[in-house]
This record gives structure tokens, sequence and C-alpha cells, in this order.
């Protein structure tokens, strides 16, 4: 009896004890969550939770915002897109002013235009043809930007204020790709239409070609193009002449060049044929008396050589008789 007294007064100090532990264990519990959201609120809402610094401002909640999920790699698209709005706004004004701003935007637009056309037109290249009003647009536009509007220096602003220099490398390079293609050797004196020589120079390469397009329709098979040849010969030796006149002048520009060389592709690859030089007979000529020159010049060697042999040799008599009058003479 004594047994089960102390048997049951031992499990009821043991229940009592676990009882007392949960209890602790779930206010400890309570606390920590508690301090955790309590800490939670300091560092990221202050104005609810209170803190140190006071309430924080939208502008720095949005940063901190941005800042913790761009860390955890959960950025939005409205957040990605204006990364650096807002006071963005400021920094331009302090950069440009508005009137040189409004001619940077002119410039750029000047410049992706002449760059389209450039592009537009580079096989078969038509630079010179196309580009020509581009060009002078997007050169004006760099000289109002090289000027000063009113009280406004948008040279000093826009050309020279920074180290990349995005306009001076831009305004550089399509200057230089104009530069190279030589487009002025194939205007008139304004720079603003096609030159006297290069209408001609387009006019027989139109007649050239139509002429090539008219009996290559005519005759599709390679073997056949032998008309082609024929036919097409006069205008190709023409057009070919007016190029020569123009190179010496210095009257070629990138587009008459890649025009002449595109027909002479087609005229002596693609068609097969040839014109033959009104210099032939002479150029044989020369090249024969060239061929048989050594020949001559070792046979009159050989000939020249015999003869001096001959004068050497002297007659048998006339040893004979100078031996005779030596022996009488002694």
């Amino acid at each position: 009896m004594v047994g089960v007294v102390l048997w049951s007064g031992l499990c009821l100090a043991l229940l009592l004890r676990a009882a007392v532990g949960d209890h602790n264990s779930s206010e400890y519990s309570h606390g920590a969550a508690a301090s955790v959201v309590v800490m939670v609120g300091r560092s990221w809402e202050p104005a609810r939770w209170g803190g140190e610094d006071g309430p924080m401002s939208p502008g720095l909640r949005e940063v901190r915002s941005a800042a913790a999920a761009s860390a955890s790699g959960e950025v939005s698209d409205s957040a990605a897109a204006g990364w650096m709005s807002g006071g963005w706004e400021v920094l331009q004004d302090q950069a440009v002013s508005q009137i040189c701003r409004q001619m940077l935007v002119h410039f750029g637009d000047a410049s992706s235009a002449l760059v389209r056309c450039a592009v537009k037109s580079a096989r078969p290249v038509r630079i010179c043809e196309k580009c020509n009003s581009h060009f002078h647009h997007f050169w004006d536009a760099f000289a109002n930007l090289s000027k000063d509007a009113g009280n406004e220096s948008c040279s000093r602003q826009l050309l020279r204020s920074d180290r990349l220099q995005i306009v001076l490398k831009t305004r550089n390079f399509l200057q230089q790709m104009w530069t190279d293609s030589q487009c002025d050797a194939c205007l008139n004196e304004n720079k603003t239409a096609p030159s006297i020589e290069s209408i001609i120079f387009k006019k027989m390469l139109n007649e050239s070609l139509n002429c090539f397009e008219f009996y290559s329709s005519k005759h599709p098979a390679p073997s056949n193009y032998s008309d082609l040849c024929t036919k097409c010969k006069g205008s190709y030796i023409n057009l070919t002449e007016c190029y020569i006149r123009m190179e010496k002048d210095n009257k070629l520009c990138i587009d008459i060049i890649d025009s002449m060389n595109l027909t002479r592709q087609l005229w002596s690859t693609t068609y097969n044929c040839t014109v033959r030089c009104s210099d032939t007979i002479p150029v044989i000529a020369v090249s024969t008396f060239l061929l048989f020159l050594p020949v001559i010049f070792y046979l009159s060697s050989f000939l020249h050589s015999e003869q001096k042999k001959l004068k050497l040799i002297e007659p048998k008599r006339l040893k004979h008789c100078n031996s005779s009058s030596s022996s009488i003479a002694h």
C-alpha cells in the first residue's frame, strides 16, 4: 500500500514538472517571436514599430525594399525600369540645359537617319547617291551643337564635358565614312547634286545593264551568251572608256567604283565575254622581237668570232716564201 502511494506521488511530480517546462518554453517562444517581429519592425518599418532614427521616408523605404529584393534575386519590372528615376531629372538639368538638350536630340535623329541610310545602301553601294541629304542634315545638326545658343555654351556642355565624348566620336565616325566614300568627287560644286560626269556614267551604265538583261533573258543558257557579247560590246566599251576618263580626272566615288566592278564581273565572269585590246598587234610584235633577241645576239656573236679566226690564219705559201728569203739572206 505504501509502495503504491509512493509510486503515485512520483508520477504526479513528473507530470507537474513537464507542465511547468512547456509553459516556460512557450513563453520563451512567444518572446523570441515578438523580439524578432520587433527587430524586423525596427529595421524596416520604424514608423510603425518605432526606432532610434524615427519614421522612415517613403523614398528611402522604396530604395531599401529594392535593395533587399535585388539581394534576394526578386526584382519587379517596375523597379528595374525605374531604377534611376525620381531624382534623375535633377542630374539632367545639371548636365545640360534645355536648349542644348533639344539640339542633342536633333543631332541624334540626324545621325541615326544617316546610319540607317548608309546601311540600307551598303550593297550595292549607293551611299553618295542616296544619303547625300542625310549627311547635310547631320552636318548642320553638329554645327548647331558647336555654336552657342544665346547665353548657353552647348559646345562646352555636350562635346568635351565627359571622358567618353559620345557626340564627338559619333561625328568622327560618320565623317570618316563619308570621306572614305569620296562622295564629293561625284557631286557638283555645291555638293548638293550629282556632277555631269556622274550623270553621263550612270546613263551609260543603265544602257549596258539593260543590254545584258535583254540578251541574257533571250538566251538563259551560258553557252548562248556569245550573242550578248556581240550585241552589248559597244555599250560596254563606251562605259569602260568613260570610267577611265573619270579615273584620270579624279572624278570617281565609291558608288561608281562599285558599279564598275560589278559590271566587269558580269561581263567577264557571268557572261564569259572578252574585249580584244586595240593594241594587240603592237604588243605581239614587241613580244616576238624580245623573244628572238637572244637568238640574234648569240648568232651575231658566233659569226663575229669566226671572222676573227679567219683573219688570224696565215696562208702556207706565204710561210714558204718567208722561209726562202731568210735562207738566202744568210
